[in-house]
């Protein structure tokens, strides 16, 4: 599992920097894009029926594309950095999971991540 960068996401929420929050979803999940975030979390998902992580990472790439994050009010853009806060934290903790259930000897990781 990557390490959830915690230093990182307080210093993108003290610049209000929340498109570079967004990314840090990308970064956990090891993704190069957002098409293949998507996937990686899907997988994510699947294996751990935490569905609300899709809804998390639903607000990371709101937060990501500039024609969406312009018409958004700074109320409406911090009540979703936090959402990708969450989605950072769950997500980073349902992967570790994943790999405990399976047992250190079988090294698991959802396929991609």
């Amino acid at each position: 599992m990557r390490e959830l960068p915690r230093h990182r996401i307080r210093e993108v929420l003290q610049s209000e920097d929340y498109k570079t929050l967004a990314l840090l979803c990308l970064d956990l999940l090891g993704a190069k894009d957002w098409l293949e975030g998507w996937k990686k979390m899907e997988e994510v998902v699947t294996a751990s029926g935490e569905f609300v992580l899709s809804k998390f990472l639903a607000s990371a790439y709101v937060l990501a594309h500039e024609e969406i994050y312009r018409l958004l009010s700074r109320s409406t853009r911090e009540f979703l950095a936090r959402d990708v806060v969450l989605c950072l934290e769950k997500t980073a903790q349902v992967i570790d999971a994943l790999s405990q259930k399976q047992g250190s000897a079988s090294g698991y990781a959802p396929p991609g991540v």
